[in-house]
């Protein structure tokens, strides 16, 4: 039996070994620190003595339910309830939360979780190379995933079969401060041009002019086959992305664009290749991307991304309604119009100008 200190009352906790060379923990419950004791919630050194010996042995009604809740567990349940909501978001935090938190605490009891263990974690997540933007980068990052690992937690504690009260593991786990930053970088049509002009090799080329017409993240047209271009009915579905598949609708420019790429190359194919004929990997696009921003005088902390800031920050400019910008892209709404904010405010007179209704002229 042990004692865990929290902010207010403290908790019993009892750690029973399962006989196989592991243990699990459960809390059996508070401290006579500022109530006094009434025997069920709140209980004396020698009443929690008692209770932990029967949650040991196996007695009471919380060990016959089955297995102990971990983390693995509670994150399925509300990635399930989750999915019903937004299959979006679902989709981007399953995959957030396999690669970046279940393999470190996917196996633990959400009972055993402490606010050390979580900061730890959190901290693991920046980068320490000396790069000042990366390491911001990675902490925004940090931030996203925190705020996905806090959601499953208090989704499990808000469930009363699980019989969990002290969420002050990750309650108290703060993010970090002032580093989160609109996206800024991002290249009107001449500058992409000059960008096009600046590319060594024509198929990057083609890869950076799918990025300015489509708006798709690198990844998801890294994972485009040539069958995913539909011609007929001028659309690119993405078979996987960060919020899941979805067809864009394409523009003529675009749609005449991927059908003089394609040509008549096999529906296996990447739709978007390497001079070997091998599809676009991971961060096989930062070098000469990097070369061609230096070459063409734009700004240096341009990206691949860029691309698709440029895409979005052109469409509100045009007046694209935000909702089919945000389906065609993967987003949501809420999320152009927090990334966008400045675009947004720059183009609003105008957009009340064209679009309000008028009364005495025509």
């Amino acid at each position: 039996m042990g004692y865990r200190r929290t902010a207010t009352a403290g908790s019993w906790v009892v750690r029973v070994a399962d006989g196989k060379g592991g243990s699990w923990t459960k809390r059996i419950g508070a401290a006579d620190d500022l109530s006094d004791s009434d025997g069920e919630a709140v209980l004396t050194f020698w009443e929690a003595q008692e209770k932990a010996k029967v949650v040991a042995q196996g007695d009471s009604d919380d060990t016959k339910r089955g297995t102990p809740l971990t983390v693995e567990r509670a994150a399925e349940a509300y990635l399930a309830s989750l999915e019903a909501r937004n299959s979006r978001t679902a989709y981007d935090a399953r995959l957030r939360l396999r690669r970046l938190l279940l393999p470190r605490f996917g196996a633990n009891r959400i009972e055993d979780l402490t606010r050390r263990q979580l900061e730890a974690w959190r901290d693991g997540l920046v980068h320490k190379d000396g790069d000042a933007e990366r390491r911001r980068r990675s902490q925004d990052t940090a931030n996203r995933v925190l705020s996905i690992v806090k959601a499953l937690l208090n989704h499990a504690v808000g469930d009363p079969a699980n019989n969990l009260s002290d969420d002050n593991a990750w309650r108290l786990v703060r993010p970090f401060q002032g580093v989160a930053r609109a996206r800024e970088v991002h290249f009107t049509v001449p500058e992409m041009l000059r960008l096009l002009e600046a590319a060594d090799d024509t198929l990057f080329r083609d890869l950076l002019t799918a990025g300015f017409l489509t708006g798709a993240r690198y990844g998801e047209l890294c994972a485009c086959e040539v069958r995913h271009f539909d011609l007929a009915r001028e659309t690119l579905h993405v078979p996987r992305g960060k919020t899941g598949p979805r067809t864009v609708i394409l523009q003529p420019e675009a749609v005449t664009f991927f059908a003089r790429i394609v040509g008549k190359r096999g529906k296996s194919e990447p739709l978007l290749a390497r001079p070997n004929g091998q599809g676009w990997k991971p961060s096989d696009q930062q070098r000469p991307m990097e070369q061609a921003i230096a070459k063409a005088g734009l700004h240096p902390e341009g990206t691949f991304y860029a691309l698709r800031h440029s895409y979005i920050s052109r469409a509100i400019e045009a007046g694209m309604p935000l909702t089919v910008l945000a389906e065609n892209c993967g987003t949501s709404v809420r999320m152009i119009e927090k990334t966008y904010a400045k675009v947004l405010a720059d183009k609003r007179r105008e957009f009340i100008v064209k679009g309000a209704p008028r009364l005495f002229t025509a």
